[in-house]
């Protein structure tokens, strides 16, 4: 019994020795059909293409006599060329070409279970409103981890695309998970055109003349944005950040559309607002005489005839 076993496993061992054997490629040799004495002539060794794919080989050219310059190539049709120095002498000398295979797995690489760490993810971000931006948060480890970014609720996937708002400023989380969690944080600045809310007149937009004017103009942008003006008269005197004009003793002069213009590099808003500066108002004599009474006397009520009545009986009573 032991020596059938031993019989089976030594067949079985044959069996497989061959079937390789079987399978590997025959290499080619060939030469020159005219071969003349004392010229050169190459000799080549090839294996037959798709048939080596798999296989790492060298070839050689197997003969008594000298070879030299042997150049071998690689790839999907190996083979070497040398070259003979034909004498007389050589007439039936036999070559043969020999080939070695060295076969190999494919390769595997180790890896080994690794917390998450950033890589590229930088602290502050600048995003411009209305573009399409996404978090750039690269981090290693394995198994690899998965990024995302999180602020209010919000969650935003590394590499997501969104379209830019202005309320997307602010802080975020950025997290890199696998087995371990690594966190940081991200400041995303916003940037955006200006958009101008009012123009804030005090007292008011419409004044008499000889009073004093005040004009704000109410801008929101990032970055902040610089101010100009459009005014129908030069006598004016700006604020430091020339977002506040100042109007002393307003004339007809100053009546008309300020425009106020607020801009940054990222674009340009106007809005303007009509002043009105009006003339006092004069009231004509006649009308002076109706308020008084006739012949610029004023007239006396009801209620004053009777108290003076009672103030000259009340004078009597006490003289007498």
């Amino acid at each position: 019994m032991e020596v059938s076993c031993l019989w089976s496993l030594i067949l079985v061992a044959v069996f497989r020795i061959v079937r390789v054997h079987a399978l590997l490629p025959i290499p080619i040799i060939s030469m020159e059909d005219k071969i003349k004495i004392n010229e050169e002539t190459k000799v080549t060794c090839m294996l037959p293409a798709s048939e080596c794919q798999c296989l790492e080989v060298e070839l050689r050219i197997i003969t008594e006599e000298k070879l030299k310059n042997c150049v071998s190539h690689k790839g999907n049709l190996p083979n070497v060329t040398c070259t003979l120095e034909v004498t007389k002498d050589m007439h039936e000398v036999e070559l043969a070409c020999e080939a070695h295979f060295r076969t190999k797995s494919k390769p595997q690489k180790l890896n080994i279970q690794n917390e998450p760490e950033f890589t590229d993810c930088p602290d502050n971000l600048v995003w411009i409103e209305g573009q399409e931006n996404s978090f750039h948060c690269k981090a290693k480890g394995y198994p690899p981890p998965t990024v995302s970014c999180v602020k209010d609720s919000m969650v935003y996937n590394e590499g997501e695309k969104f379209t830019t708002l202005k309320n997307m400023s602010g802080n975020y989380n950025c997290r890199a998970v696998n087995f371990d969690v690594v966190s940081k944080k991200v400041t995303v600045s916003v940037q955006y055109e200006p958009v101008i809310s009012l123009i804030m007149v005090q007292p008011a937009a419409s004044v008499m003349e000889g009073e004093n004017l005040t004009l704000i103009c109410e801008a929101d942008a990032v970055p902040p944005p610089s101010y100009s003006w459009h005014t129908p008269n030069n006598q004016i005197v700006y604020g430091d950040d020339n977002r506040t004009i100042y109007i002393k003793d307003a004339t007809r002069a100053h009546d008309g559309f300020y425009i106020c213009i607020a801009q940054n590099k990222h674009g340009v808003q106007m809005l303007k607002l009509k002043v009105s500066v009006n003339e006092p108002e004069i009231i004509p004599q006649t009308d002076v005489g109706k308020l008084s009474g006739h012949n610029g006397v004023e007239k006396i009520g009801p209620a004053y005839c009777g108290l003076l009545a009672m103030l000259i009986y009340s004078s009597f009573y006490y003289l007498f």
